[in-house]
Formats: C-alpha cells, sequence, structure tokens
C-alpha cells in the first residue's frame, strides 16, 4: 500500500487543543448513589462520562450580545475527591499510558525517497500519553481553565430524607469552597460557582411518584433551571445475573483504566532467561512493569492499576470529606514522603518501579497533600476498584441512556451555558471598570526599572507576585478563559493579549508565558481569520516555562500544542524542533515519545503547500536521514525508561534508511539493541534473527567486535534450543543460521562417483573416472566415445544423441533432473565462504536432503540418524578461516528409486578455540543450524512475455533421479606411466572386475580416441568410423580378467593425455548403461628426430626403377642429459606395397648416438610388383640386447596401420633401443621405440640431378626481387620518393603452377629522428602497379613490374605486405612461398 506521506491518521490539531481544555464539573455525591449506580458496576461520574458530550448545537451571547453557536463543547466529570497525581504515579500513569497500547505493527508505505519505507500510521501511545499528562496538569493561578465551573449535587430517590441531605451537600460545598486556592484542595473558577441539583431514581426499586414530588419540591426550592430528575436501571435483575440491555458495545470501556494484558505484562515485565535477569541487562533505567518471579514464586502476574488499587486499600488516611460509595475502597495517597515510600513498599508485593527524579513532575504535587484515585473527565486512565472485564450497564436500557444524554444537554443548555454568559459579561464590566485605577506604585516602579524580558540569564524570582483572586489582571485571564471554553476565540485572543501585557509589566512570568500560550491557541483555532498565527507566542511561552520559571512539565504541554499547531499549517520542520527542545537526560519517556513524534515530522516535511502564499515556495524535500536519526535516539530513550517493545519497534523502523546504504556500523548498533531487547523480552527467537544480522558478509566490524557477536549469536541459540525443547520435549527443526555463505548457483553436482578403493599403491592404479577437478569433463572428445560406443551396442543411430552428463553446474542444462543409479556415491561440491575477520568452525557437515518414493516423502532435517533409504557422509570438521572460500565436497548414496532432492546443509557452529575434548563432554558452546539451498536458472528470453518480464528457468540439478541398479566396473592399471620417450612403445596391464557380483554385466566394450599411439590386445570393432574420426572401440570378454594395452609416446614432446572410456550395460535392465571414464596425463620426452630425402636414380643394368633415401637421425637429447645412456639404432624397414629394400646396397653406420649427435644414412629401393606383401630387411645387424621386430605381429602392425591411414603409402620405420637408469638407482632398463616417416609416389623427384632433390613436404614457389637497395632523395623538393622494383617468381617443381601473389599497405610504426639505420622498418610503405594478380610459371621464371613510395627517409622491408602462394594446376591445396627478407634504405639527399 502506498500513501502520501502526510496522510497520517490521528486528531486534527483543533481536536487535540479542544481535549486539553474542556470545562471541568465537579461531583459531590451521597454514597446512596452509588448504591443505585453499582448494579451497573459503574460510579454516577463513570455513569456520565460516555455522555459528556453535548449532543445538538448551543448558543451564547457575548459581552457585545452578539449571538455564537457553541460546537464541539465536552464536559470534564470528575469526582470531588479527584486530585492530580503525585509526582511518583504521574510517572506510573504516563508510563502505563505507553505500555498498554499494542505496538501498531499495520504499517503503511510512504513514498519518501528513492526507496519507499514503512511507517506507522498512527501512534495511539503517544495520544494516549498526551490525554494523560492533560490529566496530571495541577490546578493552579495562572489557569482557571482547569477550576471547576460547576458542581453537580447528587442524591438517590431511595434516601430517607434527601431535601435534608441536599443541604448538607451545600453545606460541604460551601466548605471546600470556603478553602478555594489552598494546595490540598479543589478550585473553583469564583465564588459564583453553578450549582446543579440531580436526583437519581432506580426505577426498580423506587416509587416514581416520590421522585416527582420530590423534583417539584427541589424545582420550588432552587429553581427550574437548577434540577433535573435522572431515571436508571430500568431493566430488572433476572436473579443473580445481569443482562446487558444495550443493543451496542459497552460505551464506557474507553473511558475505564486499561489493564494491563497478559502480552504486555509478559513482554514489558522483567524476565529472567536462563538464569540471568535480563532487565538489567541494557539499561540502567528500568521499569519492571510485571512479577517478579524470585520475590512472589509462583503468584499470578497483576496489573499495575490492580496493584496500585490493593497497596492504596492498606492506607488509611482520613480525608476531609466524607467519601463516597464509590471512592471508599480508594483511599488516597499522600505527598507525604515517608507515606510515599510505604505505598513503594506495599506496591512492591506487587510491581516494582525503579525510577529516578524527574524535574519535568517536580511541580506535580506542589500543591496536594492528598490524592484520589479517581480520574472523572475521561481524558486518561483511572484508578476504580470496581472495574473489571465483566460488562457493565447491565440495568440500563436505551431510554435509560437517553436520559443521561438529556441530563448532559439540559444541564448545558439550561444552567451552564448561561452562568458562562453571566459570568463573562460580569468579567467584562469589572475589569472594564478597575482596568484605570488596578494599577499601583510598586507596579510602576517594576514597570520602569525592572526586568520586563522573560527568559534572559537570571535567577527565579525567590518571591513570586501574587495577586488577589479578584484583581483585575485575573479578572481579565478569567474572561479569556471563559471565552476560550466556549469557542469565542476572538474575545479570548483580546483577553489574552490584554493580561499578556500587564503580566508582563508586573514581571508575573508564570502567568506571562500561560497568558502567551492562550493567545496563540486563540488565534490559530480562529477559523477563517486572515491573521497570521504568533508562532513567536509559542516560543517566548516556551522559553519563560523552561529557563525562567524552571516549569518543564508546562513547558511540554505548550511544545506539545504549538507543535500541533505548526504541523497543522505544514510546518514540520519547526514542529520537530519545539519538540525536540523539550528532550532532556532526566526524563527518558518524555524525551523518547517528543523524539519519535519530531522524527515523523521530518519524515512529513515533504507536503506540498496548501496557501497561495505557500504556492510559490519550492516542495520541500523530505528528510529521511533525519527521520531515522531521531527514531534511533527514540529507540534509546524508550529502552532506558523501560519501553522495549517501543524501542525494538522505533529502532526497527530506522533500520529500513539505516540498511543497505553503506551505513554498516549504524546497522550493526541497531540489529544488536534489537537483540539485546528482544532477549530482555523473553522473544528469544526475534533476538536470534536480529543477532544474525551482525554476521553480514559486508561487516566492517574489527575481528574482536566480531567474535563478541558471534559469541553473543551461539548463547542466545543455545537459549532459545533449550526453550524450545521445554516446550515441546522433542525434537525441532534446525535453524537457519547466516554462516557461512553459500553461493548456491555455484553449487556442482557429481552423480556417478567413484569411491575410494583401499590398499592400493603403486604400480597398480585405478582408472580416475570423472572429478570435480576434471577441466576436460564436457570435452567433445567424451560425447565422441560415448556415441560411437552407444551406436555400437544398440546398433541404432538416433537423431539427436544426448550424451551423459555427470557433473552438473550453473553452465549445464539443467532442465532435466540428473541420472544416477542405486548404490551409487552422489558427490556435492559447496562453495563455503567466511565472510568474517575471524575463524569459524563447522562441524558434523552434513547434507540435508527430501527423498520422495513409493513410501512417500522422507527428510533427514528433523533427524540425523541412519536413514535405510539414503545413506548420509559426514564431514567431522572444518575450519573457515577469515576472509576466505573453501570448497568442500559432501555425499550421499541413494538406496531406493525416487526423486533425492538436496535442500541444504546442516553443521555445527562453533568457535575455533575449542578442544576436541571439550565437545565430546559436551563443553563447548556450539549451535546447530542450517543453510538453505536457493536455486535460480537463467533468465528466458525466447517469448516476448519474457523478454519484458523477469522470467528465469528451472533449475533442477539438485533434484536428482535415482534409477535401478546397475553393474559397476573396476578398472585396475599395472605399471601405468607417467613418464615416456617420444616413440617409445610401453605394455600396460589392464584388469577389468565387477564391484557387484550379484548383478549381471554384460556388452563391455572399450573405446580410445588416439589409436595413433593406443592398441589392446584384444579384439577392435571395425567398420564404425561413420564420421572418420579417431576413435577405436575394442570389445572385451566379460570372463576375460586382464590384457594388456600398448602405448606409444607422441611425437610431439610435452604433456599428453590418455582417454579411455569403458562401456557396460545389464542384461536385465534395458536401454541403461554405466560409462567409466580414463584420464591421465602422461609427459613426453624428446628421444630422436627423423628426416629423409628422396629422388630416383638411374636405373641399373636390368632398367629396373630405382629410389634412394637419404636418411638423417638425430638425438634431440641435451648434452647434459644422464637419463638415457644413449640410443642406438637397432633395425630400420621400409614397409610398402611398391619398394623393396635392397639391403646390400643401403648403409647405415653403426653405434650408438650420444645426445645432439646425428646419424646419416642411404637406402636403395627398387621397383616391386603391384600390391605386394609389406616387406621388412634389416640393415645392422642387432645388438646383444636387441630383438627383430615383426610388423606383421602384436601392437607394432596396428600402429603403422594407424599411421598409413592418413599418411602415404610408404613408409620407414626406424626402430632404436636406449637404456636408461632404474627408478630405484639399481639396475638399467631397455627402452624400445620406433620412428616412422612417410611418403607418396608422387612426391618423388624425376630428375638425378641433386639439385631436384627435395625435403618433404615440396615448396612450390620461390622468389627474388630486382632493385637499388640504397637511394637518396631530395624529401623537401618532392614529398613523394617512388623506387621501381622487378619481383621474380620461380617454380620449383617440374608441373605447371598458379601463382597468385598480392602486395598490401604496410602499416608500422612512425619513425623517430634517429630510426634511418635502425633494422626495423619504417613506415608507411606504399605498393604501386598491379599489386595483385595470378600467373602461371612453367620452367622460365616470370616477372612483374611494380614500385614502391615512400614519404620519409628510414629503413624498409619488402616482404611484410607480400604475399605469395603455389598452387599445382590439377590440385586445389595452396602453398605458401617461404618469407625471403629484402631491405631498402631511402635517405634524405642534403642540400
Amino acid at each position: 500500500m502506498m500513501m502520501p506521506i502526510n496522510a497520517v491518521g490521528g486528531p486534527s490539531a483543533a481536536e487535540v487543543i479542544q481535549q486539553a481544555f474542556n470545562p471541568a464539573i465537579a461531583v459531590l455525591a451521597s454514597p446512596d448513589v452509588d448504591v443505585v449506580c453499582s448494579k451497573n458496576r459503574l460510579t454516577f461520574v463513570e455513569l456520565l462520562q460516555p455522555f459528556s458530550r453535548l449532543s445538538v448545537e448551543g448558543q451564547i451571547r457575548d459581552v457585545n450580545q452578539a449571538l455564537h453557536s457553541v460546537t464541539h463543547f465536552r464536559l470534564s466529570v470528575r469526582d470531588i475527591t479527584w486530585r492530580p497525581a503525585s509526582s511518583v504515579l504521574a510517572r506510573r500513569l504516563l508510563s502505563e499510558a505507553v505500555t498498554n497500547f499494542p505496538v501498531n505493527e499495520n504499517k503503511v508505505a510512504v513514498i519518501g525517497g528513492a526507496d519507499p519505507i514503512e511507517i506507522n500510521p498512527h501512534t495511539p501511545w503517544y495520544d494516549s500519553w498526551r490525554e494523560t499528562l492533560w490529566s496530571c496538569l495541577d490546578m493552579t493561578d495562572h489557569d482557571f481553565a482547569r477550576h471547576y465551573l460547576a458542581t453537580l449535587l447528587v442524591v438517590s430517590s431511595s434516601h430517607p430524607n434527601p431535601l435534608e441531605q441536599f443541604q448538607q451537600l451545600n453545606d460541604q460545598l460551601t466548605q471546600l469552597m470556603s478553602s478555594n486556592g489552598t494546595a490540598d484542595g479543589p478550585r473553583w473558577f469564583n465564588m459564583m460557582s453553578l450549582r446543579y441539583h440531580v436526583l437519581v431514581h432506580d426505577a426498580c426499586d423506587g416509587d416514581a411518584f416520590k421522585a416527582e414530588e420530590l423534583l417539584q419540591t427541589m424545582r420550588n426550592a432552587y429553581g427550574s433551571h437548577g434540577c433535573q430528575l435522572l431515571v436508571i436501571n430500568s431493566k430488572p435483575k433476572k436473579g443473580s445475573i445481569i443482562e446487558s440491555g444495550l443493543p451496542a458495545p459497552d460505551p464506557w470501556l474507553r473511558f475505564l483504566p486499561r489493564k494491563a494484558s497478559k502480552l504486555d505484562v509478559s513482554t514489558e515485565g522483567e524476565s529472567t532467561v536462563d538464569g540471568v535477569e535480563t532487565g538489567e541487562m541494557d539499561f540502567p533505567v528500568k521499569v519492571v512493569e510485571g512479577t517478579n518471579p524470585q520475590s512472589l514464586g509462583s503468584l499470578p502476574k497483576i496489573p499495575l492499576m490492580d496493584a496500585l488499587q490493593e497497596a492504596m486499600q492498606e492506607i488509611n488516611i482520613n480525608s476531609v470529606l466524607a467519601p463516597s460509595a464509590s471512592t471508599s475502597a480508594l483511599s488516597s495517597l499522600t505527598r507525604d514522603d515517608k507515606i510515599s515510600t510505604q505505598n513503594n513498599l506495599g506496591l512492591s508485593q506487587r510491581s516494582a518501579v525503579e525510577i529516578k527524579d524527574d524535574p519535568l513532575n517536580a511541580v506535580l504535587g506542589s500543591t496536594a497533600t492528598r490524592v484520589s484515585l479517581d480520574e472523572a473527565d475521561g481524558t486518561g486512565p483511572i484508578l476504580a476498584s470496581s472495574i473489571t472485564s465483566e460488562l457493565h450497564g447491565g440495568c440500563l436500557t436505551t431510554e435509560d441512556l437517553d436520559r443521561i444524554q438529556s441530563l448532559i444537554n439540559d444541564f448545558c443548555l439550561k444552567s451552564l451555558l448561561p452562568h458562562i454568559e453571566r459570568q463573562m459579561r460580569l468579567l467584562n464590566e469589572s475589569a472594564s471598570s478597575r482596568k484605570s485605577t488596578h494599577r499601583s506604585l510598586l507596579s510602576a516602579t517594576k514597570r520602569w526599572f525592572g526586568s520586563n524580558r522573560p527568559g534572559g540569564v537570571q535567577t527565579p524570582q525567590t518571591v513570586a507576585v501574587s495577586y488577589h483572586p479578584e484583581s483585575v489582571q485575573l479578572q481579565v485571564r478569567r474572561l479569556g478563559d471563559l471565552a476560550f471554553l466556549v469557542g469565542h476565540y476572538d474575545l479570548a485572543y483580546h483577553s489574552y493579549h490584554s493580561a499578556k501585557k500587564d503580566f508582563e509589566a508586573d514581571q508575573a512570568w508564570l502567568h506571562y508565558a500561560g497568558a502567551m500560550e492562550m493567545a496563540a491557541l486563540s488565534v490559530f483555532l480562529q477559523n477563517g481569520q486572515s491573521r497570521n498565527v504568533p508562532f513567536h507566542y509559542f516560543d517566548k511561552s516556551l522559553t519563560t516555562y523552561l529557563q525562567t520559571c524552571k516549569m518543564p512539565y508546562w513547558a511540554t504541554r505548550c511544545a506539545v500544542l504549538a507543535s500541533e499547531c505548526l504541523k497543522a499549517t505544514n510546518q514540520y520542520s519547526d514542529a520537530a524542533l519545539q519538540l525536540i527542545r523539550l528532550t532532556s537526560e532526566d526524563a527518558d519517556l518524555r524525551s523518547a515519545i517528543l523524539l519519535e513524534q519530531a522524527a515523523l515530522c521530518f519524515l512529513r516535511s515533504a507536503v506540498k503547500p496548501n496557501s497561495s502564499a505557500d504556492a510559490a515556495k519550492p516542495n520541500m524535500v523530505p528528510l529521511i536521514r533525519k527521520y531515522a536519526f531521531h527514531m534511533i535516539l527514540a529507540g534509546h530513550r524508550f529502552g532506558k525508561s523501560g519501553q522495549k517493545r517501543h524501542a525494538a519497534r522505533a529502532y526497527q523502523l530506522a533500520l529500513q534508511v539505516y540498511k543497505g546504504h553503506g551505513w554498516s556500523l549504524a546497522e550493526d548498533h541497531i540489529h544488536y539493541t534489537v537483540g539485546r531487547q528482544c532477549l530482555n523480552r523473553q522473544q528469544i527467537e526475534a533476538a536470534c534473527h536480529a543477532l544474525a544480522a551482525l554476521l553480514k558478509p559486508d561487516s566492517m566490524q574489527t575481528a574482536a567486535q566480531q567474535t563478541a557477536y558471534l559469541n553473543e549469536f551461539i548463547h542466545v541459540h543455545q537459549l532459545l534450543n533449550k526453550h524450545r525443547e521445554s516446550e515441546t520435549n522433542t525434537s525441532y527443526t534446525l535453524p537457519i543460521l547466516p554462516l557461512p555463505v553459500i553461493d548456491s548457483n555455484q553449487i556442482r553436482v557429481l552423480v556417478d562417483t567413484k569411491e575410494p578403493t583401499e590398499n592400493m599403491f603403486p604400480p597398480v592404479s585405478e582408472a580416475t573416472h570423472v572429478t570435480f577437478n576434471d577441466d576436460e569433463v564436457h570435452h567433445a572428445k567424451w560425447t565422441n566415445m560415448e556415441e560411437k560406443l552407444v551406436n555400437s551396442a544398440f546398433g541404432t543411430t538416433h537423431a539427436v544423441f544426448r550424451p551423459t552428463n555427470l557433473i552438473f553446474s550453473h553452465t549445464t542444462n539443467n532442465m532435466v533432473h540428473p541420472q544416477t543409479n542405486c548404490d551409487d556415491l552422489v558427490s556435492f561440491e559447496l562453495p563455503l565462504t567466511n565472510p568474517l575477520r575471524i575463524p569459524v568452525q563447522l562441524c558434523d557437515v552434513r547434507l540435508v536432503w527430501n527423498f520422495a518414493g513409493g513410501d512417500g516423502n522422507l527428510s533427514n532435517l528433523l533427524t540425523a540418524t541412519e536413514n535405510p533409504l539414503v545413506t548420509t557422509y559426514i564431514l567431522p570438521r572444518i575450519v573457515l578461516n577469515p576472509s576466505s572460500s573453501h570448497k568442500i565436497i559432501l555425499n550421499v548414496k541413494p538406496k531406493a528409486e525416487g526423486i533425492l532432492t538436496i535442500e541444504g546443509v546442516a553443521f555445527d557452529l562453533r568457535p575455533v578455540n575449542v578442544e576436541p575434548s571439550a565437545a565430546v563432554v559436551g563443553l563447548v558452546s556450539s549451535v546447530p543450524g542450517r543453510v538453505m539451498f536457493s536455486l535460480r536458472g537463467p533468465r528466458l528470453n525466447t517469448t516476448q512475455q519474457e523478454r519484458q518480464g523477469k522470467v528465469y528457468a528451472t533449475d533442477k540439478r539438485l533434484s536428482i533421479q535415482v534409477g535401478p541398479r546397475m553393474p559397476k566396473l573396476q578398472v585396475l592399471f599395472r605399471s601405468l606411466p607417467e613418464f615416456m620417450f617420444s616413440g617409445e612403445i610401453r605394455p600396460v596391464v589392464v584388469e577389468l572386475s565387477n564391484l557387484c557380483p550379484n548383478i549381471p554385466i554384460s556388452n563391455i566394450m572399450i573405446a580410445s580416441n588416439d589409436p595413433l599411439h593406443v592398441a589392446f590386445d584384444v579384439p577392435r570393432i571395425d567398420n564404425i568410423n561413420i564420421r572418420h574420426d579417431q576413435v577405436a572401440l575394442y570389445r572385451w570378454d566379460p570372463s576375460q580378467k586382464s590384457t594388456t594395452i600398448w602405448l606409444k609416446g607422441t611425437e610431439n614432446v610435452g604433456l599428453t593425455s590418455l582417454d579411455l572410456m569403458f562401456f557396460s550395460t545389464n542384461p536385465a535392465v534395458k536401454a541403461r548403461y554405466r560409462l567409466l571414464r580414463h584420464c591421465s596425463k602422461i609427459f613426453v620426452s624428446s628421444s630422436l628426430s627423423l628426416a629423409a630425402w628422396v629422388q630416383r636414380v638411374p636405373s641399373g643394368e636390368d632398367r629396373t626403377e630405382t629410389l634412394a633415401a637419404q636418411l638423417q637421425v638425430r638425438n634431440l637429447r641435451d648434452a647434459d642429459d644422464t637419463s638415457l645412456s644413449g640410443i642406438e639404432i637397432s633395425q630400420v624397414a621400409l614397409l610398402s606395397n611398391r619398394w623393396l629394400l635392397r639391403p646390400q646396397q643401403s648403409t647405415i653406420p653403426g653405434g650408438v648416438l650420444h645426445p645432439q649427435e646425428s646419424l646419416i644414412g642411404v637406402l636403395l629401393a627398387i621397383r616391386g610388383k603391384e600390391n605386394i606383401e609389406y616387406c621388412e630387411s634389416a640393415t645392422l645387424k642387432l645388438p646383444s640386447h636387441g630383438r627383430a621386430v615383426d610388423f606383421k605381429q602384436g601392437p607394432y602392425r596396428t600402429f603403422v596401420r594407424e599411421f598409413q591411414r592418413d599418411t602415404p603409402n610408404t613408409t620407414l620405420v626406424v626402430c632404436w633401443t636406449a637404456t636408461q637408469a632404474s627408478e630405484d638407482g639399481f639396475g638399467t632398463l631397455i627402452i624400445e621405440g620406433q620412428h616412422y616417416f612417410g611418403w607418396n609416389s608422387h612426391d618423388i623427384a624425376n630428375s638425378s640431378s641433386p639439385d631436384t632433390s627435395f625435403k618433404l613436404p615440396q615448396q612450390l614457389v620461390s622468389y627474388s626481387m630486382e632493385y637499388s637497395p640504397k637511394v637518396y632523395h631530395d624529401f623537401n623538393k618532392q614529398r613523394l620518393c617512388v623506387i621501381p622494383v622487378i619481383l621474380y617468381l620461380y617454380n620449383c617443381c617440374q608441373k605447371e603452377i598458379d601463382v597468385s601473389y598480392s602486395a598490401n599497405f604496410n602499416i608500422g610504426k612512425t619513425p623517430r629522428a634517429s630510426q634511418l639505420y635502425m633494422p626495423e622498418a619504417a613506415s608507411p610503405l606504399l605498393w604501386i602497379g598491379r599489386v595483385q594478380g595470378n600467373i602461371h610459371v612453367r620452367d622460365t621464371p616470370e616477372a612483374v613490374h611494380l614500385a614502391i613510395a615512400v614519404s620519409r627517409p628510414g629503413a624498409y622491408s619488402l616482404v611484410q605486405g607480400l604475399h605469395i602462394d603455389g598452387r599445382i594446376l590439377d590440385q586445389n591445396v595452396k602453398v605458401p612461398s617461404s618469407k625471403i627478407e629484402y631491405t631498402l634504405v631511402v635517405y634524405d639527399k642534403e642540400v
């Protein structure tokens, strides 16, 4: 819900002012009246309170006989024994007025800035506190609005002699009025106070005829407008039960004292948590509003009001007046210190209050020695012994209620308003006649020689100015008060203004402040007047109350009323400043209330101007940060005053502004304070939430402070756990903890984890399968091998092949559930982050899962015991270092088919400095908890709705579908090398076994993506290489236990990968298979390099075509390398179906090749018959440790065939042996290896000239340039220098070729002045002429005429922009020409 800032409920300013100033009416009743009213569980005063407002419009004539309407006229009816509360009692009443109102949790969103915040739309506790404040005001001579204007004399018709009783009541009233103005008695407006006689008649028990006769007698005695008959209790009792005869709800509830509810007592009272009095944890000044368990034991908690009543019943103080039946049960509290101490001691049995002195309430009780606890004006809490939660008005009917309202209307219209009209006329006449002669010599002297400026730096008057009750100043003040009460604000303003001048002249500063305050209120309430409100009157009055009179209590009333007027005129900032002036260190509750209202004023300062005068002003900006700051101050003062619920509410409201805006330390202060206050109120769960916010990732606290926060957090959670266990006596759900921080989107899942094998040592190693550290897990090579295996096993080629995905992360497609099998280990890699500056220890870390199977849903959240459906592996302990991230792997093993969903991770959070032995005996402070996962897939952007909104895909990587059991292969390698030499051939033994012997296994196949260097001694599956890629498949017999795999070192040195994939199926389960991957890294070191020059030579006498091959073998080992003792050529073979090697005419030098040595030999071969079998011929004598290689057997034939698959059909094989020291340093190892070199027939040169010999691969075209390498040019005369260049193209083969050339623009660096003779080419260089084209070149070279242009001197490279390619006419393969450097130097010719 969004609302404007100024749209906040509550009474208007006029209503607040009218509530503070109501005509006061005293009630003097005989005891038999309260007996009649007690049938309704009410006193006579309480009976009248809901009807004390005039329901019709009245009229009155002013001093000028002008008629004025009287509206919103409400009486403040009080028992005549009512007295303002004492200082201690007033503090209790004000505190209870705030406490008894529950915190309004209904908040509304307010548009106050970039981010909307929520506030309480209305603060009823402030209204209650304000109304209670009015009721605690004393009756003083400077404010006659609170004095009694009239007295109701009430007698019951059941009295034996009502007229005599009325006479006694009149005598008592006369006696009281004779002491008017004393410190301990009531005060009347003047001695001519109105007396109104009311005869109460019980319709059920009394005689109606007798009552009417008595009324006639009373009219004869007191006049027709001075008496009234009130008939009540028209509904009789039914047995002992009183049934309400009223259709509406109880109208007296809002006027009776509010009782503290069970919630109020439990939340605001002093509580004990785990043996520690939480009320003493936080605040030096505290209010204990509940029961003290240590002193009362099992006594129930009783509200403060009931406790006060019981305490007062124990005090016997004689009253000046005879108490009525309604007040006899309530004894008055004396202002004497001794009796106040007794009261406190009596109250301590039910409620204890610890309050320090407050100057605000110092004035309370200064004029009274005895206090009655009835408040009959309905403006605040009252105390009554008959207040219960039962229904009131049980004997009243609607006709009775109409009679009560008629009594009030008749009293106001026929008696009170005419009396006020007469009093106003008399006061005006008296003041006018005596105004010119009332000033004395003393007053004149004060005017001329005394200080007449209040609020200055001066001491309070030792002798206060005292006026005679009939003095003209007080007469004018009385006139203003009467006019104000009846709504004649113009007359009231002039009266107050006139009296203000006299009070200022007489230095009567208290009267002066009161007159200033009332004058400003009168101007404000004049609707329709163009007069501006004199807000400076409020300032002067407030300053006088505070600094001169030292009466902060009256200053509080002035500030509250002034703020209401300022808010009504949209001057919220000024209103806030008025309220802030009343905050002080010695009044916590008052300061808290006013600071909260000031904060709301700052927030509402963005209201738009309404008047035309303010229309030109720019709109004020809401002061959001001032609002939050003052709410923090209010929360602090609420906490010191004991209002912990309101303190927590204020802090939480302020947190909305500070949260997320970089105010980290302010947020921490708020969270910590709220957490401590919630703990003091036994709201342990709320305290846990508040303290959890302190452990945030971006915390700026020091390590020591974070340690304190963590210990506090763990301690409160332990209290919460004990509290829950004591309530339920069963296990409970683990709480969600703020540590560690887990990025759910970075979680990775491995669905087929290889379980570690025990007792396995080198040289035996196990197939690696897939791990989280595998960087090539999603490489295309695995997909290619899996597709070949699936096509070979099931004999079908799917249109769209979906490879098996074993690792799921945020980069994979997670729209489908991951697949696994029963009894397969599933691993989860969790990234844990510790954002704090202190280490954190996690113990018993485990996954939280939910399993949905055939038996329903099952979860391990409530219990951590073993489960027959899912096995959970526990990580015993991990320490997260400060401000660091760690990755842990947690495992689960499903044992039944279903859906396994991982919801979070559970653990025990402990401090780091804990001994393991302490954890065993239970002496460690730890808290069990969990962190839940929250995944969100990538954002969708397919449809228009997805593009316009924020729609995310479903991520199912943590919901794993568990299938039936499958066989599980174990692959072991014996002597799998990690280091090999290039060309080395080494055997490795491979063993296969089924780890699940109860599950049959079939269709075992092996795939290798490098058949050129890997060969198996098992049958190979042919005719499956559809895409002609390098994948070889082998079929394994399940009865075979082991075989040999042959590895050959690659020609490229460095780190290479051995990739194998093992495939198996379960014959009982269709269309399901299991894969086992193996990927090991082998470092290949250099050994030999092989090069050959092949050419045709002239035939011999037999005219047979002869081929000569010049062979060069070089040992590439470094000179200081001792890993190999030497390399010896053991066998050379020529494998071809065209050429036959002639060993007798071939020469290969013998001996050992040491590092960096080369061997050159010559081989001769003749043309044989077409398609002959491979021929092998040894040209050397084999060494003693060597053996002959049979290329028709074993892996050698496999390696040669794979070499010839993509290379020429004639292969030259060089076999070599070497000696290597064993790893243990004892003995040597014989290493055998082979190198291959091949060519095709068309690659052989036909010419017998040595110049035509070539090194494969052949270059087709070469070039040369003809130009002047040094040129001198005067750039001052001619800016561009042009140099001619002739490009010659040569044919390097015997066939016609097509040569394409292009000379592009050379872009280089701009030369500096000293760059002329630098080896780098200068720039720019521009080719001119036919810079691109194609030329057919035969035997003779072709010339291309070009030119280059330069604009500055420098050295230029002519080949950087030159590109030349050659192509044989009947082929499409282009062979680029090698680069030949040509340089041009251009000099600047000196003049």
